[in-house]
């Protein structure tokens, strides 16, 4: 593959980031009815506009995760499948950090083009199995979190199973192994955070919940990326 491809996807990809930063902070506002000023139900992050200097950090993440996908992954519609987790899932991960929330025109869009073009990917390079492989995998990470959300409500939520359905799918395209790698990655990175909010006091045993929707998103893409190409 020529530096054409990397580049170009790049290029668009930050452009497509700065674009999603002007609608972050629509789809970050919380779902239910506008709480008045000085109530303690409104989290502080639903109350504060996006700072400018953070809607930089939009387009240059995916441009640069969206350069790293495109160098590592050789095989074309894969590569695209990750640059399109990618457009979709960091403004997903920031939404999910602000407000608690996976909006379902993202996780909708997210699968909807995953499903696509591992499909297209089958049927160019004949790998059925991996196909049969993450619709299976998706289908059951999208259960587990969706079971985990019913057992354990605070722990997980029904973004995350339906984020589950893409991080799965493209995870389990590279194999099992690195399925279970990445969602095992999710896990620590997520217990990681936590023990550092705990450290710096910004979150206390007792108050519950991480959004698990950018941890999801990181295990997928590093453990994919670190599979390299696809045979």
């Amino acid at each position: 593959m020529s530096l054409a491809f990397p580049i170009t996807a790049a290029v668009i990809a930050a452009a497509c980031g700065w674009r999603a930063s002007g609608v972050i902070a629509g789809l970050s506002e919380p779902p239910g009815p506008a709480t008045r000023p000085g109530s303690a139900a409104a989290p502080d992050s639903a109350a504060r506009p996006i700072p400018r200097s953070a809607r930089w950090l939009t387009p240059l993440i995916s441009a640069a995760l969206v350069l790293a996908a495109t160098l590592r992954l050789h095989q074309v519609l894969i590569a695209g499948a990750a640059c399109w987790l990618v457009l979709c899932g960091v403004p997903l991960a920031v939404i999910d950090l602000r407000v608690r929330r996976l909006p379902d025109a993202l996780t909708g869009a997210c699968i909807a083009g995953i499903a696509t073009l591992l499909t297209a990917a089958a049927v160019v390079s004949g790998h059925v199995q991996s196909l049969a492989r993450a619709g299976l995998a998706a289908a059951s990470v999208a259960l587990f979190f969706a079971l985990l959300a019913l057992a354990r409500p605070g722990s997980a939520g029904l973004g995350d199973a339906k984020l589950g359905l893409s991080t799965g799918a493209f995870a389990a395209w590279f194999g099992w192994g690195v399925l279970l790698t990445s969602l095992l990655a999710a896990f620590l990175l997520a217990a990681g955070y936590g023990l550092y909010l705990l450290a710096t006091r910004r979150a206390t045993l007792p108050g519950g919940s991480l959004p698990f929707g950018p941890f999801l998103l990181a295990g997928c893409l590093l453990t994919t990326l670190l599979a390299g190409a696809v045979s």
